[in-house]
């Protein structure tokens, strides 16, 4: 049953998110929203989740783990069922962070809750978990215009994200186990910045990441610029949709790639070749190349949520949140560094070149991160390399 929750849990952590994107034409006509700030709109929560994830290890370093996502979901449904019932844009954004705080502070939970309730099963916990915010982010993009938008209009499309976030609430206090996971003391959540495994945990993490929202920024910009407009559908949907048949084979063999080096070889070597291959190849085989990122980016990122428990047993949380910080802080400057790459050089494909940095640091963290395996001891995992 604790998987289950796992499992909800993950799915809420973006459903929200991604059900934004469908309604901006109606909010472009009712609340009169500009691009500017659509653009911000969809952006912020991403800004947040960085900006948020250490004191979200604060948060776990003073209530524990289960206590913390409780009020990372209660934060989701307060800020999910508010922004739908706002008449004003400027309520709409403010009630963005509340829900986008609440993602931010629930997420350095989860590995914490991984490695304390599924010790010896910590590959396939988090393989799990994180098949459940690529499923939020399907579900919501395909959900929200056909069965919500449409018949309901845009503000109930974007209230009705909490009602889910809301029952997984009350279902995560009544069947999770009560005893909490670690409760650090105070004066530990903050990153340990002489921690060399720690520094690569998160730079891994936000080589994964530029890689995937990098390509999800530019894909649009970049095939109209190759007058490939029709190929933008395909292109973002391989994307996306070659990240879930990882994270399912991820279930199976999690366990047993966690803490090695191999797989973020061949993900940093699949991320180098597939964004060469976008930049290069003939526009007609864009969809081929993104499917490629999408699958051997989540091949990484899967696997990085579990290596703080391997890293870093007594401090997963602030571990994770240092991870989270850097990951996101890279998927929100990543795509804005591109654009400035795009201006000054006038050529799309100089866009294209955070992500190729970040596909080269996945390579490059992957060869030299410490080997060691889920049945290592606590204390041999929390030395610095």
């Amino acid at each position: 049953m604790t998987l289950v929750l796992l499992w909800l849990v993950g799915i809420n952590l973006r459903s929200v998110i991604l059900g934004v994107p469908p309604t901006l034409p109606a909010l472009h006509q009712a609340l009169s929203l500009s691009y500017s700030a659509a653009g911000l709109l969809t952006s912020l929560p991403v800004l947040l989740m960085a900006a948020g994830a250490i004191p979200g290890a604060y948060l776990v370093s003073r209530i524990g783990a289960r206590r913390a996502v409780a009020v990372g979901l209660a934060l989701v449904a307060l800020g999910a069922a508010a922004r739908g019932a706002v008449p004003s844009a400027a309520m709409l954004f403010a009630f963005t962070v509340v829900f986008a705080l609440g993602v931010a502070l629930a997420q350095p939970a989860m590995p914490s809750l991984a490695q304390a309730w599924f010790p010896t099963r910590i590959g396939r916990a988090i393989a799990i978990y994180s098949n459940c915010l690529l499923v939020g982010e399907v579900s919501a993009a395909s959900i929200t215009l056909p069965l919500l938008l449409a018949p309901f209009g845009w503000q109930v499309a974007l209230a009705a994200w909490a009602v889910p976030a809301a029952i997984v609430l009350v279902l995560w206090l009544m069947l999770t186990p009560g005893s909490e996971a670690a409760v650090a003391t105070a004066g530990t959540w903050l990153p340990d910045w002489r921690n060399r495994r720690m520094l690569r945990v998160g730079l891994l993490m936000g080589g994964a990441s530029l890689v995937y929202f990098g390509m999800n920024s530019w894909i649009p910009d970049t095939l109209d610029a190759r007058h490939a407009h029709g190929l933008i559908p395909l292109t973002l949907g391989a994307l996306n949709v070659m990240q879930l048949p990882v994270s399912f084979w991820l279930t199976l063999r999690g366990d047993a790639m966690l803490g090695r080096r191999w797989p973020y070889v061949v993900a940093g070597v699949g991320s180098v070749v597939a964004v060469t291959g976008y930049a290069l190849a003939p526009a007609g085989t864009a969809p081929f190349w993104a499917g490629l990122a999408g699958a051997t980016s989540s091949l990484a990122f899967i696997l990085n949520l579990g290596l703080p428990a391997l890293f870093t047993p007594s401090e997963v949380a602030r571990t994770s949140g240092f991870m989270f910080t850097v990951g996101y802080g890279a998927a929100f400057f990543g795509p804005a560094l591109g654009g400035v790459a795009w201006d000054w050089s006038g050529h799309f494909r100089f866009a294209l070149l955070p992500m190729l940095v970040g596909a080269l640091a996945m390579l490059g963290f992957g060869v030299s991160l410490p080997l060691l395996r889920p049945t290592a001891r606590s204390a041999e995992s929390a030395s610095a390399s």
